[in-house]
């Protein structure tokens, strides 16, 4: 909740950093940065990242106090002897296992690095939240917007048909031509129905995930925005950023301080007790010391055997999570220059289209072209217009998954 409390602050205090600090601009079709940190905050991957946080700071502890423990014998007797009576005796000893020099440390170490790699943890849940929410934020204004287009396109086609019954009721268009227009309307009508589900369906995924947060009314999917920094640096960048790199790197530590911890525990910890004693009724009193040290090697060797190859494996965990990195970074890379390529050709083409559509309706209207010709031009503009938005949000999603990645969004207090 402090942290939360301090974001906020943060974020109300300096809104947003300018182009020079931040490598893609802030989407403005995105909500406001404080109600995003508010719905990350309450997701349940960021909650139970938190409470490992906890348990891994009371791992800590637990390693820093050790195993041994101060532990209380005592006995009581009543012994008789022979022509001399009874007697009460008892005795009291007090005992604790040392731990012998540089286990304390590995200890220590060990758990300092599972408490960091908890804390990255945290970050690295908000960053996993913050793609899910990506990806339905723009998969919901796109259904939305598909939704919008497909009703517009009814509207068309409604408008179409309406005049032509006009038409042919007046002998002024043939019944064929009315035909052809309530076949495209019935087309559009389908097609509307399923994508106002889709768009439903996406809505409701967006309330699952993050209740709340979505206005009644979706804003514009607007145009995708070229990165200031260039796509090679993202290479690097995503790389140096990443919470997944760093976490691996932490726990291969902590495995490696286990391991040498467990090496060191090849020779046994003594335990040292202190003795007190009264016998005969107090006849014989004295104290004295006790010294205890366990005498197995096998399963001793045994572990440290298993901690050494739990390190090995931790090293290999984090050069394959190196590489993966390495890849989501390429493939972000890609996937963003790929995509704005991709938006502007298909938005050159919705335009063309739209320019082509303009000129066969008014030939239709001067009676130069029939109506056939007139619904395959709109059925093509449409379409184009289908495909610019599909490849709008594609960008956008790419975009932002790259600037997610790097850091750039929500999670940029961490670099500044």
């Amino acid at each position: 909740m402090k942290r939360l409390v301090s974001l906020l602050a943060l974020l109300a205090l300096a809104p947003a950093a300018n182009a020079a600090e931040q490598g893609l601009a802030r989407p403005d079709f995105l909500p406001a940065d404080t109600q995003i940190m508010t719905a990350l905050e309450a997701s349940p991957s960021v909650a139970e990242a938190r409470a490992m946080l906890g348990a891994a700071g009371a791992e800590a502890r637990v390693l820093a106090a050790g195993d041994h423990e101060l532990s209380m014998a005592t006995t009581l007797d009543q012994r008789r002897i022979r022509g001399a009576g009874d007697y009460s005796e008892w005795s009291v000893q007090l005992s604790r296992g040392l731990r012998t020099p540089g286990k304390r440390l590995m200890d220590m170490k060990a758990g300092e690095a599972g408490v960091g790699a908890a804390r990255d943890g945290v970050e690295d849940a908000v960053h996993q939240a913050s793609l899910q929410l990506a990806d339905l934020w723009v998969a919901w204004l796109e259904a939305e917007a598909r939704a919008n287009l497909d009703r517009a396109e009814v509207a068309t086609y409604a408008r179409d048909v309406a005049g032509l019954k006009r038409r042919v009721a007046l002998k002024d268009a043939a019944p064929l031509d009315l035909q052809q227009a309530e076949a495209a309307l019935a087309r559009a009508l389908a097609q509307a129905a399923e994508t106002e589900g889709l768009a439903a369906a996406r809505r409701a995924e967006l309330d699952a995930g993050f209740p709340g947060l979505a206005p009644p009314n979706p804003p514009g999917l607007s145009a995708p925005q070229t990165p200031h920094r260039p796509f090679e640096a993202w290479r690097t960048l995503i790389p140096e950023r990443s919470h997944e790199i760093h976490i691996a790197r932490l726990l291969a530590d902590r495995q490696g301080y286990l391991a040498r911890r467990a090496r060191l525990d090849r020779m046994p910890d003594p335990t040292l007790g202190l003795r007190t004693f009264n016998e005969r009724g107090g006849e014989e009193t004295g104290f004295g010391l006790t010294l205890s040290v366990p005498l197995g090697v096998a399963r001793r060797s045994a572990t440290a055997d298993r901690q050494a190859a739990e390190a090995a494996a931790a090293e290999a965990r984090w050069a394959r999570m190196v590489r993966e990195v390495g890849r989501i970074a390429e493939t972000d890379v890609i996937a963003a220059r790929s995509g704005l390529a991709a938006w502007k050709e298909a938005a050159t083409a919705a335009q063309a289209t739209e320019v082509s559509g303009g000129r066969i309706q008014r030939a239709y209207e001067l009676g130069e072209r029939d109506l056939a010709d007139l619904l395959v031009a709109r059925r093509q503009t449409f379409e184009a217009q289908r495909q610019e938005l599909a490849a709008r949000a594609r960008a956008n999603a790419a975009l932002l998954k790259l600037a997610l990645d790097a850091h750039e969004l929500w999670l940029q207090e961490d670099h500044e």
